[in-house]
């Protein structure tokens, strides 16, 4: 016997809230207003995935048009992170048609998109929108259920590649109809029952569900990586965004294996493109990492195979998930759009910030300021440091010159993991502005600038790197008053220098800031005129430098230039979501393999209190 049909309900048929109507799509191009006008809807029957038929009515009372009408998004493929132009005016005409003008912005994909419009190689057009009313028409002979949408709201319009035809399945086209298979339903065989249990309806919605989810994965997948031909293949295919992103992986693992490695690539491992790199997100990173975020690691598919792929390049296994040099390396151009516009109104190109994480961290670290950086390094590295210089002499007629050459000797480096934490509340990584990301960056390149400014300078060598203060060789001078040296001792550190020969033009002074206002208090010499702090934030005559890493009683005087700084490898991300569970917030533990060399300890001088 037949299984019992259950009625669909106004949420089953909201639930496919998106339809295609084959009428005429785009009805005329105007290049210079960057607009078309398109026929977004019509009163034709459409027949829903789960045996029933849908028809908008298309009179004035039946639509509401005011979203539309105020700035309603116009979107690529449905992708509310694809706003492309924005809805001038939409309107029902007398042929039980919905048209609209459209008007195209002027970022990159809004661009791409026109060009295709205009070249007849976008033409499908499919709406979005809200019931808020439905009844049921009539039940044909064929168990066919006719509903009529009597009041229905359009939210946005889409130009699509493959239309939501629900016919045929979202992203399938009809030669593939019937490959799509319905799920087996489960048959509830209970006790004294002589006909088996179906909710058809439930099945057909979840299996409907699924079809959608999975083409919309795709196609967004596609979009952020720049291979949105791929993604319609693997939709059409039926396969799945894990096969996908496999494909991608292997795709910049090919990438990065076709030619032989040069400096540059020592900095891009694993091949990204521009357009990946720009995508990477530290939010999604996070979000992956906290074990309360149940759709995290989804979301984050790509980045962690990025992450795999370069912990394997780089022979190292991450304890957390590694963040590739290319991301930290790469200028990150922020953008912004219309205020209040929905969905970002990402609709015009503006520079907000362009900064690499690298850059961000050099901000935050005096240290890396002011000596000579190293990235991207792989194993451990000798740096050549001169012993003596060559001698010169004074050489007759018809002598030959003694032989004398300098001694040269060798600087060791070694990564040492350096780590530092931050705390992020779970609300702020909910959110997607790009504002917050570049928050989120700069907080963690804040809390590991800071811990690797003290290394640099106070670093023991014990199990961390080695900083100024404890290097053999620099110079030393004694303050007669903790936290009140006076010019003349300030100056003294210039001497010491000099006399080793190594002092250089580029010197500068570096202290904390309660040392600064000493200086900026106290007078050179008793009873004259000028303090020892100068015109242009100058002592002596030479530049300086505040980080409250420095003790206040300490000073640092030199050519920092002579200090190397070297990075490996990528940033190892980690997070503890226990510690501060109770106040909603995780403990983000930045890693990064850092070590410091100082080339010639004469270069430097310490300034310390009287013991």
């Amino acid at each position: 016997m037949p299984m019992p049909k259950k009625k669909p309900t106004i949420e089953n048929i909201r639930e496919f809230s998106r339809a295609y109507f084959p009428v005429e799509a785009v009805r005329a191009v105007d290049e210079d207003k960057r607009t078309i006008e398109v026929a977004f809807s019509s009163d034709a029957e459409a027949e829903q995935w789960w045996r029933t038929i849908l028809i908008l009515e298309h009179s004035n009372s039946a639509v509401r048009l005011e979203r539309l009408n105020n700035g309603g998004a116009v979107l690529f493929n449905h992708n509310r992170d694809a706003h492309i132009g924005v809805v001038e005016s939409a309107r029902i005409d007398a042929d039980g048609k919905g048209r609209a003008v459209l008007r195209f912005g002027s970022g990159k994909l809004a661009e791409e998109k026109f060009n295709d419009v205009r070249d007849g190689i976008l033409k499908h057009i499919s709406v979005g929108f809200d019931i808020h009313e439905v009844k049921l028409v009539e039940t044909r002979d064929d168990d066919l259920d006719v509903y009529r949408a009597t009041d229905w709201e359009p939210y946005e319009i889409s130009l699509v590649t493959i239309p939501l035809d629900s016919s045929v399945g979202v992203g399938r086209d009809h030669t593939k109809q019937e490959e799509r298979q319905m799920p087996v339903p489960k048959i509830d065989e209970g006790k004294g029952s002589g006909t088996p249990s179906v909710d058809e309806s439930a099945v057909r919605e979840k299996a409907m569900a699924d079809e959608r989810n999975r083409a919309d994965s795709l196609l967004k997948l596609g979009r952020e990586y720049n291979a949105p031909d791929d993604a319609e293949k693997f939709v059409r295919e039926g396969k799945t965004p894990d096969q996908f992103r496999q494909f991608l992986l292997e795709s910049l693992d090919a990438r990065g294996k076709a030619t032989a490695a040069t400096p540059d690539e020592m900095n891009n491992p694993i091949g990204l493109t521009e357009r990946e790199i720009q995508n990477y997100s530290f939010i999604k990173v996070l979000r992956a990492l906290d074990p309360s975020n149940r759709n995290g690691a989804r979301e984050a598919g790509f980045e962690l195979e990025v992450s795999e792929a370069a912990a394997k390049k780089m022979g190292r296994e991450a304890k957390g998930i590694m963040v590739p040099p290319e991301v930290l390396m790469a200028k990150r151009a922020y953008t912004t759009g219309t205020a209040g516009a929905p969905h970002g109104g990402h609709t015009v190109d503006t520079t907000l910030m362009s900064s690499s994480f690298i850059e961000m961290l050099r901000n935050f670290c005096l240290m890396m300021q002011l000596g000579t950086k190293l990235a991207g390094l792989v194993g451990d590295i000798d740096i050549p440091k001169q012993i003596a210089g060559a001698q010169g002499y004074v050489v007759g007629e018809n002598e030959d010159t003694q032989q004398s050459e300098g001694d040269i000797g060798q600087i060791h480096m070694n990564p040492t993991t350096v780590g530092a934490y931050s705390e992020v509340s779970r609300r702020l990584l909910m959110q997607s502005s790009m504002d917050v990301e570049a928050f989120i960056r700069a907080d963690l390149a804040k809390a590991l600038g800071l811990t690797t400014d003290r290394l640099g300078i106070y670093g023991t060598g014990v199990n961390e790197p080695l900083g100024i203060m404890n290097t053999t060789g620099v110079n030393l001078i004694t303050f007669a008053t903790a936290l009140k040296p006076t010019y003349a001792e300030i100056v003294q550190m210039e001497s010491e220098i000099s006399a080793d020969n190594a002092d250089v033009m580029s010197m500068l002074y570096v202290f904390a800031a309660r040392m600064r206002g000493h200086f900026k208090t106290t007078l050179k010499f008793p009873g004259t005129a000028g303090t020892i702090w100068e015109t242009g934030n100058t002592i002596n005559g030479y530049n300086t430098g505040v980080t409250n890493q420095m003790a206040n009683e300490d000073a640092l005087f030199g050519n920092f230039a002579d200090m190397i700084i070297g990075m490996w490898g990528g940033l190892d991300l980690m997070v503890d979501p226990y510690s501060k569970s109770k106040s909603g917030c995780l403990t983000v533990v930045a890693m990064q393999d850092v070590d410091f060399a100082i080339r010639h300890g004469e270069s430097f001088c310490v300034g310390k209190k009287a013991a």
